[in-house]
């Protein structure tokens, strides 16, 4: 008897809820599947390759799960918290060391399954996340938010999240016919070899706080042989092209740059932008204006823009060529204050 109703209790246990940490072993899958859903229309490529990968290595989560028991390899890569309704994870957050000393910590991945939404979950997950951060001595938290998602900046704004800076997306969904006028100052080429110079002007505008997320990296710059390769193929087959201008008034010094790879099969232009912020002002106009009057020669797709957040006279100026707003991307922090 005693043992029939032992086991009676166990077959009859209700399934776990409430908060849990991360398992490699069986949450790969499920929380891939509530990314997906959660941020359906956010998701840029990096963000559906990641969850490609996700779904790929949730057919071998087992494997990855005894192999981290042993090297912890995997912890910084998926550590964090879900949340578990009857047996069912309808929640999730990210939390990873963002440098080696453990002094600032990523939160990323918030998301709770729409039947479940307003009823706190996304607030304790994060208050469990900082809790794990204080527990690892962490110094900072920081996030990333669309600017238009005003109940989760609200959010985070609530429980001591800054932000501290951001990226805007543009869009001129058609080239429009006009006259543009020719550059008043001097634009020179720049090759793929001088990509020193560009990182440093991109270091210099961003700053230290608007790489609070993640600091820019020389391999984001330094074209490697294979990307060499393949922007002198796609050139040779005249399926794309890849123009580099800069303001130098210093050798190995650039004033201000850009870089626009305009298409010629389909997809869409994309221009990207620097200046000096001391030169803020004195540049946009020029260099914005001689892409799109390059731009005149090829098919008239959509041009995508992106800028830092706090450059107002890019901002102008790409208002004023009939650019709009896609999406503006916000870093936050807060600071972790000890036990």
């Amino acid at each position: 008897m005693t043992a029939f109703h032992v086991a009676s209790s166990h077959i009859n246990k209700a399934p776990f809820s409430g908060i849990r940490p991360f398992d490699i072993g069986c949450d790969l899958r499920p929380v891939a599947e509530l990314i997906a859903d959660a941020f359906a229309h956010e998701l840029d490529s990096r963000g559906n390759a990641a969850l490609r990968e996700m779904r790929i290595m949730s057919h071998v989560g087992s494997v990855l799960k005894l192999l981290n028991r042993s090297t912890g390899e995997f912890d910084d890569l998926f550590g964090g918290f879900v949340w578990v309704e009857d047996g069912d994870v309808v929640g999730n957050v990210t939390v990873q060391r963002a440098d080696r000393a453990g002094s600032r910590w990523q939160i990323a991945n918030v998301a709770v399954a729409p039947p479940y939404r307003g009823r706190g979950i996304s607030r304790r997950l994060m208050a469990r996340a900082l809790d794990h951060i204080r527990t690892h001595h962490g110094q900072w938290a920081v996030l990333q938010v669309y600017e238009k998602n005003v109940i989760a900046r609200t959010l985070y704004e609530r429980i001591g999240f800054e932000i501290v800076g951001g990226v805007t997306d543009l869009r001129l969904d058609r080239l429009p016919k006009m006259e543009w006028p020719a550059a008043d100052v001097p634009l020179r080429p720049f090759s793929q070899s001088q990509w020193q110079p560009l990182y440093d002007l991109a270091n210099v505008q961003f700053g230290a706080q608007a790489q609070w997320w993640r600091a820019l990296r020389r391999i984001d710059y330094q074209p490697t042989f294979e990307q060499q390769a393949l922007e002198w193929l796609f050139r040779a087959v005249g399926r794309s092209r890849v123009y580099r201008r800069c303001v130098q008034t210093y050798r190995h010094h650039f004033d201000a740059a850009l870089t626009l790879t305009a298409m010629r099969w389909r997809g869409a232009h994309q221009l990207q932008l620097w200046v000096r912020p001391d030169h803020y002002g004195h540049y946009e106009e020029a260099l914005l204006h001689w892409a799109l009057k390059t731009l005149e020669d090829y098919p008239r797709w959509p041009v995508h823009l992106s800028l830092h957040d706090g450059h107002d006279a890019a901002m102008l100026v790409a208002y004023n060529a009939g650019f709009s707003v896609i999406q503006t991307l916000l870093t936050m922090r807060c600071k972790i204050e000890p036990v």
